[in-house]
């Protein structure tokens, strides 16, 4: 399985034969089951931000990347490259902690549930709409910036999705592990 496959899969769970995301992924049946969890639970020396502020940025960065996803998928900015960071994420897989500020956009407003909720619905509601299949993404030549890794691929956003989805569960996870 290539590595963008992979992606899909951790990130949606299963596909149907002609590789379909559909629109109850498992990034975000994770995501809701998180909404239950001790938002208000920090622990600084893990992180700065609590656990609820983590799932929050996660609403925020999954509608971010859906939108740099939307954006590549209409093959813009083709002749543009990806930047060192770009393929120093691609090669490595994994995001260093505590090395990069977040982007203001995707700073997370409070980590309570009134800041998620309407995430969390927005989130539903766009992911049933969604109508891409892993074919388009591979196939597709169109780039989106990101602020730090420059012009990504529709497929090598995919796989930035995973990787950053998974580095902010495994901090959720040392969250609750050290405050227990």
């Amino acid at each position: 399985m290539d590595r963008l496959t992979g992606a899909a899969y951790r990130l949606w769970g299963s596909l149907d034969e002609q590789g379909h995301l559909h629109g109850s992924p498992l990034f975000a049946a994770e995501l809701d089951a998180e909404c239950k969890g001790e938002l208000g639970l920090r622990v600084e020396r893990v992180s700065k931000w609590s656990f609820g502020e983590h799932l929050e940025h996660l609403y925020l960065t999954s509608h971010y990347e859906l939108d740099r996803l939307e954006e590549a998928m209409a093959r813009r900015n083709i002749s543009e490259r990806i930047g060192i960071y770009g393929v120093g994420l691609m090669t490595a897989g994994f995001i260093p902690r505590g090395v990069f500020r977040t982007i203001p956009p995707l700073v997370p407003k409070s980590g309570t549930m009134d800041s998620i909720a309407p995430l969390r619905e927005s989130l539903k509601a766009r992911l049933d709409n969604l109508e891409w299949d892993l074919r388009q993404i591979k196939e597709s030549q169109g780039r989106s910036r990101h602020p730090r890794m420059k012009y990504m691929l529709a497929r090598q956003w995919l796989v930035f999705a995973d990787i950053h989805h998974r580095h902010h569960l495994a901090i959720m996870r040392d969250i609750l592990k050290v405050a227990s």
